[in-house]
């Protein structure tokens, strides 16, 4: 038996070592443990379109919530800060405030027309005397004679 010559390589008997693993970027990898990107700041004018839409779903204000969401999405698109949710949130309460403010004053004109319509029908206005009061006209637009 002969010893094996000293310059030649021994077999491998056990696989490298990994490479370290790469620096932290965004994609595929998960970030290293214990590291977390810091949070985007959330856009003020997005939180108060979506408070002001909560807000005036039934009344005016829902209008500035409209007009907040619609500048708060700009922003964001602009910035590349969080908060689109909210500036939507707003948005789609805004419309549904200013669809309830145009429906109240229609139907505020829609009444105010009626009792115009009605007073106007009457022909003798009533005395102090009670026995000569006439509502029959009123009656008879109303349904109830």
């Amino acid at each position: 038996m002969s010893a094996p010559e000293p310059t030649s390589p021994e077999p491998q008997r056990y696989p490298p070592a990994p490479a370290p693993p790469p620096p932290y970027v965004v994609g595929p990898y998960p970030p290293p443990y214990g590291y977390y990107p810091p949070p985007r700041p959330v856009n003020g004018m997005a939180i108060a379109a979506m408070v002001l839409g909560i807000i005036g779903v039934c009344n005016p204000v829902g209008v500035l919530g409209l007009i907040f969401g619609m500048v708060a999405r700009r922003r964001i698109a602009e910035t590349g800060e969080a908060g689109d949710g909210f500036a939507t949130t707003g948005i789609v309460l805004g419309w549904i405030g200013t669809a309830s403010i145009v429906f109240w004053i229609l139907y505020a004109v829609f009444w105010v027309s009626m009792f115009g319509a009605i007073v106007g029908e009457i022909e003798d206005w009533p005395t102090d005397d009670p026995s000569s009061w006439d509502y029959s006209v009123v009656l008879t637009l109303l349904g109830l004679a």
